[in-house]
C-alpha cells in the first residue's frame, strides 16, 4: 500500500502517483517521483501512504512556463533602413540580426518574410558577401536572442552580445523552417576543405547561468564553447542539409547537463551552419516560423514525446528531479 499522493493547494481530492513513476532510492533513503501534467506557477501538497497512515505534507510551487516575444517572427520595423525583428518601440527587443554590421554595404542578410509563410510573417535569412572599398567578407542570414554590439570595420568582424534574460524549464523548442542549401563557395581556416559541398543550415536553444551574456566576437574566434562552457544548463541543435519543397515542422529537444536554475535563454538560427567563420554557400536560404517553447509533455506527438524522454537512468533522474 505504500505509495506517493499530490493534490493542487486548495484541492479536497488527492491523485495517486503511478506505482511506475516512483523510483526508490535506498542509499539515499529517497523516493522520487516523476510527475507530468503539472499547472505552471501552481502550488501543491505532496505525501507519502501507506496502508495504515499517511506522512505530513510537503509543499512545492511549480515553475512558470513563459514564452518569449515574437516567436511567431510576426513583429518587424525598419531602423535607419535595417529590418529588425520586433514591433517599433517594443520592450524588451529579445531578437537582433547581423543587419546592423552589414547595412552600411547596403547589404541585409535577414528580412521578414510576408508572402512564404506558416502563418503571418516569418524570418528569412540570406547568406551573402558584404563588401565595401574592395574589403568584404561572407555574411550568413541569422537570427538571435541578443543585441547586436558593433562591426570590427578593419578585419570585417561583427560583435554580438548572446541571450536574454530567462528563469525557466521548457522540455523542447518547437517550429517550422524551410532551407534551400547552395553549394559552399566561400571558406575560411578551419573549414577550407568543405568547399564544394553542399551548406548546412542550423538551429540552436541553449539555456545557461553565465554572469552576463556571452560577446561573441568573430574577429577574434570568440564563441560559446557548446561542448565544455561550464555556464551550459540544457542544449539543443538542429542541422540540416536538405533542400525543402515547404515548411517542415520540427522539434528540438533540450538535452539538461544539470538541475541549475537558468539566468539566460539562447536561440540562435543561421542559414550557414559555419558563417562565424566565413564560410558557406553564397544564396542559402533559411526561413523561420511559428516558434514555440514546449513545457508539457501533452503538447508532444507520440514521436516527438519519444524523442524527448529517450534517456539514460542519469538523465532520468535529472528529470525527475525538476518534476
Amino acid at each position: 500500500g505504500f505509495g506517493i499522493q499530490y493534490r493542487e493547494a486548495g484541492s479536497a481530492e488527492w491523485t495517486d502517483v503511478e506505482v511506475t513513476q516512483v523510483t526508490m532510492v535506498p542509499e539515499a533513503k529517497e523516493c522520487r517521483a516523476f510527475i507530468l501534467g503539472l499547472t505552471p506557477s501552481a502550488s501543491y501538497e505532496v505525501r507519502m501512504v501507506s496502508a495504515n497512515e499517511q506522512s505530513s505534507c510537503g509543499y512545492i510551487t511549480t515553475e512558470s512556463a513563459p514564452q518569449l516575444y515574437n516567436l511567431s517572427f510576426d513583429d518587424w520595423c525598419t531602423i535607419d533602413g535595417a529590418q529588425s525583428p520586433y514591433a517599433s518601440g517594443a520592450d524588451p527587443k529579445i531578437w537582433d540580426t547581423a543587419n546592423g554590421g552589414t547595412k552600411m554595404m547596403s547589404v541585409y542578410p535577414t528580412v521578414e518574410e510576408k508572402s512564404d509563410v506558416v502563418s503571418g510573417s516569418a524570418a528569412r535569412m540570406e547568406s551573402t558577401y558584404a563588401s565595401m572599398v574592395g574589403i568584404g567578407k561572407f555574411a550568413a542570414g541569422n537570427i538571435y536572442t541578443g543585441k547586436f554590439a558593433s562591426i570590427n570595420l578593419g578585419q570585417m568582424g561583427a560583435e554580438l552580445d548572446w541571450g536574454v534574460l530567462f528563469d525557466s524549464r521548457p522540455l523542447a523548442l518547437k517550429g517550422y523552417y524551410k532551407y534551400a542549401p547552395k553549394a559552399i563557395d566561400m571558406v575560411k581556416d578551419p573549414y577550407k576543405d568543405l568547399k564544394g559541398q553542399g551548406d548546412q543550415c542550423q538551429i540552436q536553444i541553449l539555456l545557461t547561468d553565465w554572469d552576463d551574456r556571452f560577446h561573441i566576437n568573430t574577429s577574434k574566434k570568440l564563441f560559446v564553447d557548446m561542448e565544455n562552457d561550464p555556464g551550459i544548463i540544457a542544449h539543443g541543435s538542429l542541422i540540416s542539409a536538405d533542400e525543402d519543397n515547404g515548411y517542415v515542422k520540427f522539434t528540438i529537444p533540450l538535452v539538461y547537463r544539470n538541475d541549475r536554475t537558468p539566468k539566460y535563454i539562447v536561440i540562435v538560427a543561421a542559414a550557414s551552419r559555419y558563417g562565424d567563420y566565413f564560410t558557406g554557400g553564397k544564396g542559402s536560404v533559411l526561413k523561420l516560423d511559428e516558434f514555440e517553447l514546449v513545457y508539457d509533455s501533452d503538447g508532444l506527438t507520440e514521436e516527438e514525446y519519444d524523442l524527448v524522454f529517450a534517456i539514460d537512468s542519469a538523465s532520468s533522474d535529472r528529470l525527475g528531479s525538476r518534476a
